[in-house]
C-alpha cells in the first residue's frame, strides 16, 4: 500500500506519526520529562498503525523509543 492510497484518517494517522518522530529526533531535549515519556509511548503506538499499513516505518532506535 502507499500514501496515495490510504483512506483521509489512515493518512492524518501517518502524519501524526511521522511529526512525533520528528519532534522526538529534533526536539528531545526541550521536552519536559512527562512529555518525552508520552510522546515516545504515542510514537510506539503509532508505529503499530503504520507498520500495519504496510508502510515500512523502519526502526524507531535512532530517535530512542
Amino acid at each position: 500500500m502507499n500514501t496515495a492510497e490510504l483512506t483521509p484518517a489512515q493518512r492524518d494517522l501517518v502524519d501524526c506519526y511521522q511529526r512525533l518522530v520528528t519532534i522526538l529526533a529534533e526536539h528531545r531535549d526541550e521536552l519536559a520529562p512527562f512529555e518525552e515519556r508520552n510522546a515516545s509511548k504515542a510514537t510506539a503506538a503509532l508505529w503499530q498503525v503504520v507498520n500495519g499499513l504496510d508502510l515500512d516505518p523502519g526502526h524507531l532506535y535512532h530517535v530512542g523509543v
